[in-house]
């Protein structure tokens, strides 16, 4: 199931806008051309490219869902309280996270269905509800505390050149992201649902189950997510990801994915979340206040409404044209 030709022309355009300013910003800063300076940017914008390929899935079946940076928050402080009593090495921590990521996908994935509003609404209010739960059980204290196996994330170094552990998840997570989508049957049953949910339900498939399977993957790679940001920082914070929505939201769009749903792509979204990344990279190198960073990351989102905002406007001026004929 290989891409559409509109898919195709969205992943070749952001392609080509993360080339050109990846050349202005080499002239501008020689430091950052190098082979380091680019894995310090894949380490730090691994978070936002784990949720943006979780919310890709949720998008490409005609969903929504705002509450993943609450969901990976509930996770990481999970997996931060339990490692201060037990130690569960790599293995335990990520499965701790899946699971936990996977169980509020799967409620969100239900309410949704079941609930028959807007899953912008739905999720909002979710937000909310995991959010002020978390706050209230920690009582917005930092956690700090890790076992030694979670110090170092560095995975395989040279010199300068390293490789961490949170490149390797984003690694493992895109070509699983990418497998899903392109290469197997529930990858055309998410399509469908996105490009014609009626359609689907005719064919026996109920939108409970396409919601579950979407909303359960996003939940899951919310926990995975969770868990590189601790291990990053080195500190969980109960209110440090909440309000980064939207740098998610603005890199999937960008990226080529369809927010009415049933379009989009890994590679589109890995280059929307890198171009991204090197905006903001170059606001800082020329010196601009962090506040831009929200303008900016608003007029992307409101940009990607604009072509479906069109589309739409010339359908129904073709149906009222063929009405009057």
């Amino acid at each position: 199931m290989g891409e559409t030709k509109t898919e195709r022309l969205s992943t070749l355009t952001v392609l080509a806008a993360v080339l050109l300013l990846g050349a202005i910003l080499a002239v501008a800063s020689p430091e950052f051309r190098t082979l380091a300076n680019l894995l310090d940017v894949m380490t730090t914008s691994s978070f936002t490219a784990i949720l943006a390929l979780g919310l890709l899935v949720v998008l490409v079946a005609g969903g929504l869902d705002i509450s993943f940076t609450a969901v990976a928050t509930i996770a990481q402080f999970t997996l931060a309280s339990s490692l201060a009593r037990i130690d569960l090495g790599w293995t335990g921590s990520l499965l701790l996270v899946v699971l936990i990521g996977g169980a509020l996908g799967l409620a969100n994935g239900c309410l949704v269905t079941k609930l028959r509003t807007a899953p912008i609404i739905v999720t909002i209010a979710l937000l909310n509800v995991y959010f002020g739960a978390v706050i209230f059980l920690s009582k917005g204290e930092m956690i700090y505390d890790f076992p030694e196996f979670f110090w170092d994330g560095v995975v395989w170094r040279s010199g300068p050149i390293r490789i961490t552990a949170q490149i390797l998840a984003l690694a493992i997570v895109a070509v699983l992201t990418f497998l899903l989508l392109h290469r197997s049957n529930w990858g055309r049953i998410l399509r469908a649902a996105g490009g014609n949910a009626e359609a689907l339900a005719r064919q026996g498939i109920p939108a409970l189950r396409v919601n579950l399977f979407a909303y359960g993957w996003l939940g899951a790679l919310a926990g995975v997510a969770g868990l590189f940001q601790a291990q990053l920082l080195q500190a969980v914070t109960p209110g440090a990801l909440v309000g980064k929505e939207l740098d998610v939201v603005a890199a999937v769009v960008l990226g080529g994915a369809s927010l009415a749903g049933g379009r989009g792509t890994v590679a589109g979204t890995l280059l929307g979340v890198l171009l991204i990344a090197l905006i903001f990279n170059g606001m800082v190198l020329v010196g601009l206040s962090p506040y831009w960073h929200q303008v900016t990351t608003g007029l992307i989102v409101l940009a990607s409404l604009v072509p479906p905002a069109l589309a739409g406007l010339r359908r129904r001026g073709a149906a009222a044209t063929e009405v009057a004929a």
